[in-house]
């Protein structure tokens, strides 16, 4: 059956539906190469398809700008780069660890995000000092209301503070970086600086005995496992804090071991 209603549509609409249902695609694949579990909520791949779709809406204008006014080498690099979305779309699809491709994808966008602000701020500070100028120094009044100046001063700092926040917070997610581990034999390279240890659906049948060596771990995360005991040297790690044992085939006989054997103080979760 002839969809009349998309009849009319010129080239561009086209592509705005395109992206559209490549967006929600995109999303759909990015958030089940996760692993997890989960069945993905309608709402969530909704939300991060309408956040993707916005993202590539931008270029998706200057994409056909450039078809209509471009050269030949400008097409080219826009075909490049379509292809490579949808390579990306691909990639998510059929890959089965996708976690460096994010780190790398969320790490240009961070930055691309710092470069927003950074424009937004010295727009917002220039226009307002220059506004200062005008008004205070120089005879060239104008009608402009006083409160467009504390309006200004307002963005700047919530700008300023949106900033140290950001920097603040990537320098304790580079600290905490350095402390947690999500691979057995790279915490075994550094067993001084393993802080966190996540293990969680590695398909572990025995618990690790190489884990005893670390004598500053705090946090121990061996859920979705098929572990059935925990061993006695287990209390030789005194700073241990938190042992996540959930959705391991654990009796309660060995559940009451584990209880003894470690600190009241240790919070355990079965």
């Amino acid at each position: 059956m002839t969809l009349f209603f998309l009849a009319g549509l010129t080239p561009f609409g086209y592509g705005f539906l395109g992206v559209l249902l490549l967006s929600f695609l995109l999303a759909y694949f990015w958030l089940k190469s996760n692993g997890k579990e989960d069945k993905i909520g309608c709402v969530s791949i909704g939300i991060g398809g309408i956040i993707i779709w916005f993202v590539l809406m931008f270029p998706t204008f200057i994409s056909f700008s450039i078809i209509e006014n471009g050269n030949l080498w400008a097409k080219i690099g826009v075909a490049v780069f379509w292809v490579l979305i949808l390579a990306l779309v691909v990639y998510f699809r059929f890959a089965k660890n996708t976690s460096s491709v994010k780190k790398v994808i969320f790490t240009f966008f961070k930055y691309l995000l710092y470069l927003i602000f950074l424009g937004l701020f010295l727009v917002l500070f220039f226009g307002m000092a220059f506004y200062i100028y005008q008004r205070l120094f120089t005879n060239e009044k104008n009608q402009d209301p006083v409160w467009v100046a504390f309006l200004c001063i307002f963005f700047v700092a919530a700008l300023i503070l949106a900033g140290l926040g950001l920097l603040s917070k990537n320098k304790e997610e580079k600290k905490r970086e350095k402390t947690s581990f999500y691979d057995l034999e790279q915490a075994k390279l550094k067993p001084e600086l393993v802080l966190e240890l996540d293990l969680s659906k590695n398909k572990l049948t025995l618990f690790p005995e190489e884990i005893l060596k670390f004598k500053n771990l705090k946090f121990l995360i061996l859920s979705h496992n098929q572990i059935t005991e925990v061993p006695n040297e287990i209390n030789k790690l005194s700073k241990l804090i938190g042992l996540d044992l959930s959705n391991n085939p654990i009796s309660d006989v060995e559940r009451n071991k584990i209880r003894k054997l470690l600190s009241t103080e240790v919070e355990i979760l079965f």
